[in-house]
């Protein structure tokens, strides 16, 4: 019976068809005359029938040989058809790209544009991002890259280190005159805190200075939420002190709506990864993290 395992005997049997004879099909698949007549051989045994009349002037195909030649084309074509597919996908970005990240406004506007240009360059691509705080698994998921802010968890993913940048400590402009001059963390032992109840979930805190200081204080926090984009918004409605990623308040700061507590000092420092469930990465991820790796620094991180 024909098994999986002789499917390579099908081209030399194309080959010796069309040929019209064993030498012919040994010059063209560069094979000896007496591998083609064995390939053959075995090709008959596993299919159980005679598949071709031997005689002295010309090799002829049986009524059986003909179909199984239909079908064997039929099989080379869709391979064919495969490597075509193979060979389309190494070369140009197909697909939909799908990525997860967190609910950043910083990352949403590092991230947007590069996915609209990636659409507007290829139109085979599409582009579906995915924002939320949950972890997600990416082979299940069929994500094609996750984007995340600081620590990680132990996993099998292929980890790309992209920027690094500061936990800086903000505030509305109302609180921080409320507790009047403030240059070290120590200083904010009793000040009113806001929290991301997954990242600092303790009470006591430690924050570090450029010049290599260190200050640990209880901190007394009167709002928590899960979310980084909720913390936002809790801060610049003057619901206390918090730390953020620089990158995720740079605008506000800029405009005013923020400002920066106790300068030089910082909480964490914070990677930016991209998370790859492996290494065979297809032209659509290797494109977007070229982009990425570029809108770093713009974005608000060291590189």
């Amino acid at each position: 019976m024909l098994a999986a395992r002789d499917l390579p005997l099908l081209p030399v049997f194309v080959a010796v068809a069309s040929a019209g004879s064993f030498t012919g099909a040994g010059r063209e698949l560069h094979l000896a005359k007496s591998v083609v007549s064995q390939h053959i051989r075995t090709l008959e045994e596993r299919c159980g029938v005679r598949l071709i009349e031997r005689s002295t002037r010309r090799l002829h195909l049986t009524q059986i040989g003909v179909q199984v030649l239909d079908c064997a084309n039929e099989m080379l074509s869709s391979v064919r058809a495969l490597e075509q597919v193979i060979e389309g996908h190494h070369a140009r970005p197909t697909g939909t790209l799908r990525v997860t990240l967190p609910l950043d406004p910083g990352l949403a506007a590092m991230v947007s544009p590069i996915a609209a240009a990636l659409t507007a360059q290829h139109e085979s691509l599409k582009v579906d991002l995915l924002f939320d705080d949950a972890i997600h698994d990416l082979v299940s998921e069929g994500l094609d890259v996750a984007l995340r802010l600081g620590a990680l968890a132990s996993s099998s993913y292929v980890v790309q280190k992209l920027g690094i940048e500061d936990e800086i400590i903000v505030a509305t402009n109302p609180r921080i005159v409320a507790f009047g001059p403030l240059e070290h963390p120590k200083q904010l032992g009793n000040a009113p805190w806001v929290a991301h109840s997954a990242i600092h979930p303790s009470s006591t805190w430690t924050f570090k200075s450029k010049r290599g200081q260190k200050a640990q204080i209880s901190v007394d926090t009167r709002a928590t939420t899960n979310t980084a984009l909720a913390q936002r918004h809790l801060l610049l409605a003057g619901a206390g002190f918090g730390v953020m990623p620089r990158h995720m308040v740079a605008d506000d700061l800029k405009s005013g709506r923020l400002e920066e507590v106790c300068p030089g000092w910082f909480h964490h420092r914070l990677w930016l990864h991209a998370l790859l469930p492996t290494r065979q990465t297809p032209p659509r991820v290797s494109l977007f993290l070229k982009a990425l790796e570029g809108a770093v620094k713009p974005g608000g991180f060291e590189v």
